[in-house]
């Protein structure tokens, strides 16, 4: 039987300081229909642990942007007239609006690379299971 070898896969995502698992690498080289079945089999197990790993990122954006959704709605409104002192106060307002929402994407860019970096693995178990599965036809 011919020999399917595929290309390492890296798998990284989270950063040092976070409380993700540490980067893997993935190395699949089969001989045999059996043996390209379980690894189908294992490479799923992998992307729905990735999905899962996806949906708690997700979940933590939802509360991040949540707190900041509430505190904008306890916000007033700014303030009206004054002249110069309102004009003055309307501006301070605006740079601490401008603040929070610099804050708030600050918050979530980390986040939204670890989703990045994760969706980008789960695509390369899809292109791997592709490949097992292409040779499980071409072997049958």
């Amino acid at each position: 039987m011919s020999n399917l070898k595929m290309a390492m896969l890296t798998l990284k995502y989270g950063t040092q300081k976070s409380n993700n698992p540490p980067p893997e690498e993935l190395n699949i080289s089969v001989q045999s229909l059996p043996e390209a079945k379980l690894k189908i089999k294992t490479l799923k197990l992998k992307k729905k642990e990735y999905a899962l790993v996806k949906r708690q990122l997700t979940q933590q954006q939802k509360m991040i942007r949540a707190e900041y959704t509430d505190k904008v709605r306890q916000q007033g409104s700014k303030v009206r007239g004054g002249g110069s002192l309102g004009s003055l106060a309307r501006t301070l307002q605006t740079a601490k609006r401008d603040a929070d929402r610099r804050a708030l994407a600050q918050q979530l860019a980390p986040l939204e690379e670890q989703k990045n970096a994760v969706d980008a693995v789960i695509t390369e178990i899809d292109q791997a299971i592709l490949q097992l599965e292409k040779y499980i036809v071409e072997n049958s």
